[in-house]
């Protein structure tokens, strides 16, 4: 069981090393090198934190993007990684959308295939691509309400 709770200024020093303990090795092979975030890059607002049993493990972070919610960031320590959690908070956030009438959209760096394969067999679809990033996206489960003519 999890639960996820706003994300404070406290928990920006989790967020940055969780991240980097995640994609270090995947900006490295793609770009020769990771630089990690600076705390107050943090995007406190749009994150969750992930806590199981009372500890944090894991954030995710989700924005309005006007005419999509954007997964910017599902990062879980490796420990809990391979048992569900992700599948669940990307459920989580797909309800989330689907509420709004709005696709989900994300994108993984291409070095990433691990994050490309558990997206693909979640049912998401590639959208687009670039020589660094996998643009992914999801339909709305349900129509958004029409405009009155």
């Amino acid at each position: 069981m999890f639960t996820l709770r706003p994300a404070l200024a406290p928990d920006a020093a989790f967020l940055a090393q969780l991240e980097s303990e995640v994609m270090a090795g995947h900006a490295q092979a793609l770009w020769g090198r990771f630089t990690p975030s600076e705390l107050s890059s943090f995007d406190l607002g749009n994150t969750r934190i992930v806590e199981m049993d009372g500890s944090a493990v894991g954030y995710l972070t989700v924005e309005d993007a006007g005419d999509h919610l954007r997964l910017r960031k599902l990062y879980l320590v490796p420990a809990v990684q391979g048992r569900g959690l992700g599948s669940r908070l990307l459920a989580h956030a797909q309800t989330e959308a689907d509420q709004r009438g709005l696709p989900l959209r994300l994108s993984v760096l291409r070095p990433n295939a691990r994050a490309l394969a558990f997206y693909l067999r979640e049912g998401l679809e590639i959208a687009e691509s670039t020589a660094d990033r996998i643009f992914l996206k999801t339909r709305p489960a349900v129509d958004p309400p029409r405009s009155a003519l």
